[in-house]
């Protein structure tokens, strides 16, 4: 399946993300905090990212601009989960270059819908 980076540093997130992810076949690549993400999904290669808005270091906002700034990780599609619902920062994500914006409490099958959708060959 798919080699997923997750950017989160809430241990309840990231074992939700570990459960409902590697229980569908999923590989993980885990970061807690945002400064270490660039190099690892360099080093790693994954299909798909998740970030937390709000993260130690790097903020997922960031994270998005360096991605879609960097010719090696812009390919990557970003996937972000926030707390905060307010349709500006949906917006200003968006326009950063995010897939998808979900606010918690999210689904989790209806996130892996999405990271499915995102990796699957297109036909």
């Amino acid at each position: 399946m798919a080699k997923i980076l997750i950017a989160d540093d809430d241990p309840v997130m990231v074992k939700l993300f570990e459960f409902s992810f590697r229980k569908a076949g999923h590989e993980l690549i885990v970061c807690r905090e945002g400064t270490s993400v660039p190099d690892r999904a360099r080093a790693e290669g994954p299909e798909v990212a998740i970030f937390d808005l709000m993260l130690p270091g790097l903020s997922g906002l960031e994270l998005i601009r360096l991605f879609k700034s960097d010719e090696g990780l812009q390919a990557i599609p970003i996937l972000v989960v926030t707390g905060q619902g307010r349709d500006s920062t949906r917006d200003e994500l968006q326009e950063a270059g995010a897939a998808s914006v979900f606010t918690k409490p999210f689904s989790p099958s209806v996130l892996l819908a999405r990271i499915e959708e995102l990796v699957s060959p297109k036909t």
